[in-house]
């Protein structure tokens, strides 16, 4: 396997002239080198990953730090991930619920970049509500990326005496963590339309009331 090639790239682009302009960051992905079938699988993720995270510089979307840091700590994370993966088994390597993980990040993170634009320009929504939202999303998207720390871990110099089936017991365990915390993001945006909807309706209920007894404007 050759030896794998990490680099990180940020940009800060200021625009200039307009009232509302603002610094936009620009996330670049890493190039990783290899044919292994997780590697290019990881480079496709990142690859995701950084358009989701450019997405939210181009509408200008002020939480764009959340992602990029997100974004830049998984991108190190997996660069330590292959580091170690040159001292283990190719069984490890190899192992398919080790890109699930990845996958699971990236939709977390895309989940993220579709709803958080359309939450903050909803008029059913207040500035409270929205608020809200966004530490909601920066907590559990901070704790699912923590996650891959203990990723790293378990091909780390200190865990070398451990068997395969050891190391793919973690994996599961990490896989089925992302997975639950993949589960709660997308829990969480239901529940987020579902109060917007709720309160579109009862707006409109209002209107009615007010119709009715002639005090609509």
């Amino acid at each position: 396997m050759k030896k794998t090639q990490f680099f990180l790239c940020v940009a800060a682009l200021c625009l200039v002239g307009k009232p509302s302009a603002q610094a936009q960051a620009i996330v670049s992905a890493p190039v990783l080198e290899g044919t292994n079938f997780i590697q290019t699988g990881l480079q496709a993720t990142l690859k995701a990953l950084n358009t989701t995270a450019n997405k939210l510089v181009n509408n200008g979307v002020v939480e764009q730090v959340l992602t990029k840091g997100f974004t830049e700590k998984n991108m190190l994370l997996a660069k330590n991930w292959y580091d170690g993966l040159m001292q283990v088994s190719n069984t490890i390597r190899t192992y398919r619920r080790v890109q699930h993980i990845f996958e699971r990040q990236t939709a977390i993170i895309t989940i993220y970049s579709n709803y958080i634009g359309k939450f903050r320009a909803d008029p059913n929504l207040t500035p409270a509500q929205v608020q809200g939202m966004v530490r909601g999303y920066t907590t559990l998207i901070q704790e699912s990326a923590s996650y891959l720390d203990d990723l790293t871990a378990i091909v780390s110099p200190l865990k070398s005496k451990m068997t395969d089936a050891e190391r793919m017991e973690l994996i599961d365990a990490l896989d089925d963590k992302v997975t639950h915390q993949y589960d709660l993001v997308s829990y969480f945006t239901r529940r987020n339309m579902a109060i917007s909807m709720q309160q579109n309706k009862a707006q409109k209920d209002m209107l009615l009331i007010k119709q009715l007894y002639g005090l609509a404007n």
